[in-house]
């Protein structure tokens, strides 16, 4: 089975809730720590259903935000994350009703704000058959991320968050499947588009717009001009109704496209995992409660380095195989020159700091969408996508560890370009034939594998 890719937000829910209504503004109440955001709680969902998933957002640089990264991943979903240097942690910070509705809440994300390249999106859709956009991204990811899943025979289903962000959606709506909105998302929605009716939207964009208020249901209006009611689920010691729709979403899709049911017979499909989300404290099917759990959770499963803030080697691998199938682009492998000698003369402290400068000036000479690791040891490693022009970033980083002062230790680099469908340990072997020939020719050198090649034979 392919790949659903969901795309949108991912953060740490900060859920306040006060035991009893109140006047005081100071509340005696219970505070939960989760992973969420509306992308989020869909593939929790979408998992806790069986279904393989993509989960494509953006976050800062903060512990809390690699700490997600790790927690989503051990769950089994193929993170694609672009992290935003200078963003804040990305959270969501909700006052629930002790009945467990929202009363109000602050967010602060940059998926917003951000711009997926279009390679780092085509590569998001690869592999993938269904896609699930939320108008947390802004109109143009919407509308590229979309064009790119009609383009590759996906189907496209979108969903609104709020009434402020649901004019974003407007020029995505024809190239969507089906849209989810609640009652006063809809009525935005209209007032946006000068609609009297959704039925009006329906027609003008060809979507399928399903429309939930609550307990009275749902209503589903097709591009027809047809219109069905779907009844609400029976709940029963409800704990929560934040992620209730998103849940609710999830199932009425997984329903028509995986199971070729009707909305209204996906509804039942749906159903069950409305219930069960009702009846917890957080928002989606597969999160965890707290954040020390969190921490114990992910104790040795970290995506980043924690010497040198890189990518560790076995989140890298994960990284490298959605460049598997198109090939073209080009791995560096760096090793430390004379790195030995600095352990045994200046001690570990002194070793760890030079690492830590080597990843930083790795780090400040690559560009977006490039992809820095460190491999192990006093070795790193670079992807480039297939428009750059390797050679150059590779003697940038070089050049900058020899005029930086990092005890007399400078960089072997070795360049390999990798054919269509080639597998990471064979591109990296002729990489590594590529540094060897840089170290064996006096260090401090960039070596690309076609020089190793004539070298050798």
């Amino acid at each position: 089975m392919k790949h659903t890719l969901v795309a949108g937000s991912a953060h740490l829910d900060i859920l306040a809730r006060p035991r009893e209504k109140s006047g005081y503004r100071d509340r005696i109440g219970s505070v939960e720590l989760a992973a969420g955001g509306t992308a989020c709680n869909v593939a929790f969902n979408l998992r806790k259903l069986g279904r393989p998933v993509r989960l494509m957002t953006a976050w800062g640089t903060s512990p809390i935000d690699r700490m997600m990264a790790g927690h989503i991943e051990s769950l089994g979903i193929d993170l694609m994350v672009d992290e935003v240097a200078g963003m804040g942690v990305a959270a969501f910070a909700a006052q629930l009703t002790p009945e467990g509705d929202l009363e109000s809440a602050v967010s602060a994300m940059c998926v917003d704000k951000h711009t997926f390249s279009p390679l780092r999106i085509a590569h998001a859709v690869a592999g993938t058959d269904l896609i699930i956009l939320e108008a947390n991204l802004n109109s143009e990811t919407m509308y590229a991320i979309a064009k790119a899943g009609r383009e590759a025979g996906c189907e496209v289903f979108g969903m609104a968050v709020s009434e402020d962000k649901v004019e974003r959606l407007v020029p995505v709506l024809p190239l969507l499947t089906a849209l989810f909105a609640n009652g006063a998302e809809c009525e935005a929605l209209m007032e946006k588009m000068g609609a009297a009716d959704p039925s009006d939207i329906t027609e003008a964009t060809g979507v399928t717009l399903i429309v939930t208020r609550g307990e009275r249901g749902a209503v589903v209006y097709g591009p027809d001009g047809s219109r069905g009611k779907i009844q609400p689920p029976t709940l029963q010691d409800m704990r929560t109704l934040l992620g209730v729709g998103d849940a609710f979403s999830v199932g009425i899709i997984d329903g028509v496209v995986r199971h070729g049911k009707s909305y209204a017979e996906a509804a039942e499909h749906a159903h069950e995992l409305v219930m069960e989300i009702a009846c917890r404290d957080s928002c989606n099917a597969l999160s965890l409660h707290t954040l020390s759990n969190m921490v114990d959770e992910l104790d040795g499963t970290a995506r980043y380095d924690a010497l040198t803030g890189l990518m560790q080697r076995t989140a890298f691998e994960r990284e490298y195989k959605r460049l598997e199938e198109p090939g073209g682009h080009a791995l560096l492998l760096i090793d430390c020159d004379r790195f030995k000698r600095v352990n045994d003369e200046h001690g570990h402290d002194v070793g760890d700091s030079v690492l830590k400068g080597v990843a930083s000036i790795i780090g400040g000479s690559i560009r977006k969408g490039d992809i820095p690791g460190r491999w192990g040891g006093d070795e790193f490693v670079v992807v480039l996508p297939p428009i750059s022009d390797a050679h150059v970033v590779a003697e940038r980083i070089r050049g900058a560890a020899a005029r930086a002062q990092l005890y007399g230790v400078t960089l072997s680099v070795g360049v390999a370009i990798a054919e269509p469908g080639e597998k990471l340990e064979s591109v990296f072997k002729r990489a590594d034939a590529a540094m060897y020939l840089a170290k064996r020719k006096g260090r401090d050198a960039v070596v690309f594998e076609s020089e190793a090649s004539r070298s050798a034979a």
